[in-house]
């Protein structure tokens, strides 16, 4: 009898930490490299802390006791709020159980609070000037750095930087406000020009992590097959006509559960599963006419071991062996 609905068998997806939804989105990274990805925006906001860490040291120690001049309360301030706000950001990406796709775009928002830190500090230690061999902002860098670690769609990768690459011409408006002397409008926007270069060069690493997540899945679904109709059924498990999801090869794929192998508990499941592997790899290294072609294997999403062979039209009377 043929079911009305079809049932899908497909590799058992990797296990993700507590809390972690599984998600899918087109482009996206597969959610075992998100987690690598939100592992190293944690790196990304440790570092942050300790650069930030090393300018509050140079601005409230060094650079008095080296040129006799007097801490910069605002510098100070800004680096220990920029300290605080990565080392929050560091615990929020460690220690919470929010997917990986809003962790992602806090990140994003980390991004910003770092480019308006880097702002305030330009517009609060030294007038902006075009003088020749004038120093690059480091919202370059942050812009830059955060692209290669922060995976998102490149629409809301370009807005996101080009509003932190606004953020020393806003920094420069509001020094403005207060007075002082600053470049002209468009002095200011040549000065910080490089920013918006580097908000523009940001989508391209934000299109690779797109095109690496598409080809990723797609290698995943071609586990995948569609479970079309009965072939038999025994002690041991099932057998289904089948077909591959991506390449519409018609298959028989075979179902069994892993108690009936003495897979009791996880322990005896992980030993059942490896022999069922070593199984599987033997049977299809056999090139015998008599011996059926096994084209793929592995353990389901349900936990059933399973495998999938050339089909062999004959009639099935069960699969108890």
């Amino acid at each position: 009898m043929v079911h009305g609905k079809h049932r899908m068998i497909e590799p058992r997806a990797k296990t993700l930490p507590t809390g972690v939804r599984h998600t899918t989105t087109w482009g996206r990274l597969p959610d075992d490299l998100m987690t690598e990805q939100v592992q190293r925006l944690g790196v990304f906001a440790a570092v942050g802390a300790g650069l930030w860490g090393y300018g509050l040291v140079m601005d409230a120690l060094v650079t008095p006791v080296a040129l006799a001049m007097a801490v910069s309360k605002v510098s100070v301030a800004i680096e220990l709020a920029a300290i605080l706000a990565s080392v929050l950001m560091l615990v929020y990406v460690r220690y919470t159980t929010h997917p990986c796709e809003l962790k992602m775009d806090v990140g994003l928002g980390y991004m910003l609070l770092n480019a308006v830190g880097v702002a305030l500090l330009n517009t609060t230690t030294r007038v902006p000037t075009l003088e020749p061999g004038g120093r690059l902002s480091w919202i370059t860098i942050v812009i830059l750095v955060s692209s290669m670690i922060i995976p998102s769609t490149p629409r809301k990768t370009l807005l996101v930087s080009l509003v932190a690459a606004s953020m020393d011409p806003l920094a420069v408006w509001i020094a403005h406000l207060r007075g002082l002397p600053v470049p002209s409008f468009v002095n200011t926007m040549i000065l910080y020009s490089p920013n918006y270069a580097c908000a523009l060069v940001a989508v391209v690493p934000s299109h690779v992590l797109q095109h690496i997540g598409r080809r990723l899945r797609e290698a995943q679904e071609l586990g995948s097959y569609k479970l079309v109709e009965p072939l038999g059924h025994g002690g041991m498990g099932e057998v289904w006509r089948a077909q591959h999801r991506l390449l519409a090869r018609d298959a028989a794929v075979k179902l069994v559960r892993p108690e009936v192998l003495g897979a009791g508990t996880e322990a005896d499941a992980r030993q059942v599963l490896r022999r069922f592997e070593r199984e599987a790899r033997a049977t299809a290294s056999l090139t015998s006419p008599h011996t059926i072609n096994v084209f793929d294997f592995g353990v389901a999403n349900d936990g059933k071991f399973y495998y999938a062979s050339k089909e062999v039209k004959v009639t099935l009377g069960g699969c108890g062996g």
